[in-house]
């Protein structure tokens, strides 16, 4: 296809359909249709030298002074900028996040800004550590630096957590600053439980965070094939007092409820707002942005438009838009590369408007874009277990080797077979501490302790298939509800308690961490900051030590402990139970028990992840699997107006990840059930120059270098013998074994099947 008849096929397909995404309609109403472009003459250009401000940077902080030497113009121009009001376009592996921290230095060190009076904001709590982190390492040791110094650096979602805490009108909206944070499974669980509990008729439990986000912004409450109204609204409305009366936020309401007392009062007078990753704001975030940035404020943003691929939580690139037009902010940029090889850049520049394309590569030209033709992806899996090994025995560590895939279920068949063919891997993805059961049981026995009110943590501790004693369920939930009616308890963990002992008094284990957990703040206020933990919850005999998984779940539980003395140990401000009630909110925000050092250090391998995940990372030699049409782009019904464009920006994110080696696989024969026949037509954008073709179709070629198939003579499939598939029709048995059975079917080609699973019929 032509670059032109690509340009006509773009224009003709964007705007099919009327429909969003239910995911993507987060205030999706009147979206400009265009993707916004720069002008160029807004971008203020570096004018001078800067060697000279180096220089006195030197002579007042000399370790800040040599770092500033390393930076270019156009990121110095950022560092040493004045104006109150900066929007940064830094193009992709252009140092962003190196020039948004010495921002942070130059205000602090040289412009004398207590980081107290900062606001620094990002999207992962990678980003917010790795900022503190290289922020601290500018500290001599006999210097230190006190937590609540940069208890305003993180996520939107900590930072709108520690302002909420700290906003003199909370009380208003019948909260305290105790209050705990659900995470998402936490929220599924309450919410089913108000809908058993009040009887609730409510359609798609698996779709109500996506419905009370519709029907709270848009007041939407029929959902895909609803004809009648359900209970929606009632649910609403019975959660938002359950919250109150309980203590409770999710996620969602951090930001709104920041919002709004913010709007009532500004609590915070920061003197400079600073945001990481700009472009993946959402509506809710801008509003944020505004209500910190008041009267004597300074803000400074750094962002991509080119890297905007977060449509589905209610980003766009047009979030740029207000501040372009705003005369008050200076506009700057960061074009030049310092990732990527020159061709490989180039190839993945094609994929983005003449007028956005703002790159400029510092690095060599190096190797062209390799674009694979594979028969399908269980021989693309098998070539890269061949071509991985070779570049291991070559030199090349493991893990700066990558396979990007649109979908996460297109993992699931390279897992395997790496396995078998003895290949290291991780998968990368948001683990969740359901995951890990001992940790995810005690995260409930720590928020029921420390919110006796907390109804769902309560359940999920005593009703936990692992560690619980009760069979959670309706008889269970409306046993407890006549017994908690009949008398006057203080609390639900009191009311708890007493039915436990009155209906289940065998169960003295449980009942004695009940009465635990019950005694747990008074005896935090009693202890110092030092608590043996572990062994006041009586653990060893809760976590059953005659379970095959006891020791793993002993040292889990043990380690999170230590991560949350480490933890509670640094807060030097207020009593035990608020040490260990900001512990555990930080636990909810980062979805692990390892909140001081952060995420856990990678294991050893290949890297298997989707795009989205692999946004901020970058490898030697990347590789994406099965990058045919319907895949990239993704075919999606319902998707909004400017879902191409998304896409597109989608597989330029995916290019930029490679440093010196990047290659494409399509697939001859997809497994998928939306790939198209042919590669992505977006890859027609791309001169042919830039791009080594490669044909990869003979499956009886890998099959036969991996499995060497040797003929069995007890197998009943004999070599030559006539067979049928229902899906592949009629062919022949070319050789068999107890592990596979290969056949030919014509023009579907070779096919390997397990002999266990063989649907074959001889003919």
């Amino acid at each position: 296809m032509s670059l032109k008849r690509l340009h006509r096929k773009l224009r003709s397909t964007e705007f099919e359909g009327n429909e969003f995404d239910p995911i993507s309609a987060f205030e999706a109403q009147d979206v400009p249709q265009q993707s916004l472009v720069i002008p160029k003459e807004r971008f203020t250009e570096p004018q001078e030298n800067y060697a000279h401000k180096i220089k006195e940077v030197y002579a007042r902080n000399s370790k800040l002074g040599q770092a500033l030497k390393t930076l270019n113009n156009y990121q110095l121009q950022a560092v040493f900028s004045e104006d109150r009001k900066v929007l940064l376009s830094a193009m992709v592996g252009s140092g962003k996040t190196t020039v948004l921290t010495h921002k942070i230095l130059y205000l602090h060190f040289i412009k004398a800004i207590p980081l107290s009076e900062m606001v620094v904001l990002t999207f992962t709590n990678k980003a917010a550590r790795e900022i503190r982190e290289r922020i601290l390492s500018f500290y001599e040791e006999s210097e230190g630096i006190q937590s609540e110094d940069l208890r305003y650096f993180g996520t939107f979602h900590s930072v709108a957590r520690q302002l909420i805490k700290e906003h003199p009108q909370l009380s208003e909206l019948g909260f305290t600053p105790s209050f705990s944070i659900m995470d998402k499974e936490a929220k599924e669980e309450f919410l089913l439980r108000l809908i058993h509990t009040h009887e609730l008729d409510v359609k798609y439990h698996n779709k109500l965070d996506q419905r009370l986000k519709l029907y709270r912004n848009e007041k939407q409450i029929l959902y895909a094939n609803m004809k009648n109204e359900d209970d929606l609204p009632q649910l609403l409305e019975i959660s938002r007092k359950e919250k109150q009366a309980n203590n409770l936020m999710d996620f969602d309401d951090l930001i709104s409820i920041v919002n709004w007392l913010l709007k009532q009062e500004c609590s915070l007078e920061a003197k400079w707002v600073i945001v990481d990753e700009f472009q993946d704001c959402n509506p809710e975030q801008v509003q944020l942005l505004n209500y910190l940035s008041v009267k004597d404020s300074s803000f400074f943003a750094v962002g991509d438009p080119n890297q905007s691929i977060y449509a589905w939580r209610g980003s766009t690139e047009q979030i740029f838009e207000s501040y372009i037009t705003d005369t008050s902010c200076r506009m700057m940029r960061l074009p030049l590369n310092y990732r990527s090889s020159g061709q490989l850049l180039s190839a993945a520049a094609c994929l983005l408007n003449d007028e956005r394309n703002d790159l400029q590569a510092t690095r060599t030209a190096g190797n062209k874009l390799r674009l694979v033709n594979h028969f399908d992806d269980n021989q693309e899996a098998f070539y890269y277990a061949s071509q991985f090994k070779s570049l291991h025995s070559s030199g090349t560590a493991w893990e700066q080797i990558a396979i990007l895939f649109r979908t996460r279920q297109q993992i699931n068949l390279f897992e395997s077979i790496f396995s078998k063919e003895d290949i290291p891997f991780e998968v990368i993805s948001k683990s969740s501490l359901k995951d890990y059961p001992a940790l995810f049981w005690l995260k409930k026995v720590l928020l029921a302790g420390l919110q006796a009110n907390d109804m769902d943590s309560i359940l999920s501790v005593f009703t936990s298939s692992d560690f619980g004693c009760l069979k959670n369920g309706k008889a269970l939930l409306n046993a407890y509800n006549k017994f908690s009616n009949e008398k006057t308890f203080n609390s639900k963990l009191e009311a708890f308690t007493e039915f436990l002992k009155f209906k289940y008094p065998k169960e003295t284990t449980h009942i004695k961490l009940a009465n635990s957990l019950l005694d747990f703040q008074d005896q935090l206020l009693k202890t110092s900051r030092q608590f043996d933990l572990y062994g006041y919850l009586n653990l060893d005999e809760v976590l059953k030590p005659i379970s095959v998984h006891y020791t793993e779940n002993v040292c889990q539980v043990k380690q999170a402990i230590q991560e949350l003395d480490l933890y509670i140990q640094k807060q030097s401000f207020g009593n035990n139970i608020e040490a260990y009630q900001a512990a555990m909110g930080q636990v909810s925000l980062e979805g692990h028990f390892q909140i001081n050092t952060g995420i856990k250090k990678s294991q050893e391998g290949v890297r298997l992840l989707t795009i989205h995940a692999a946004k901020g990372l970058e490898f030697d030699h990347v590789f994406l699997s099965g990058a045919n049409t319907g895949l990239i782009p993704l075919n999606r019904k319902k998707a909004g107006p400017n879902h191409l464009q998304e896409e597109k920006r989608l597989l330029f994110v995916a290019l930029t990840r490679a440093k010196n080696n990047m290659e494409i696989a399509w697939h001859s024969q997809s497994s998928a059930w939306n790939a198209e026949e042919g590669p992505s037509y977006f890859l027609n954008a791309i001169p042919s120059t830039l791009i080594d073709r490669i044909e990869n179709t003979k499956p009886e070629i890998t099959i036969k270098k991996f499995e060497d198939p040797q003929e069995s003579n007890d197998s009943p499939w004999k070599k030559g013998m006539k067979i049928r598939h229902p899906k592949y029709g009629e062919g022949t048995v070319i050789s068999s074994t107890d592990k596979e059975i290969l056949c030919e079917f014509g023009k579907f080609g070779e096919k390997s099947f397990a002999p266990q699973w063989a649907t074959l019929k001889k003919l």
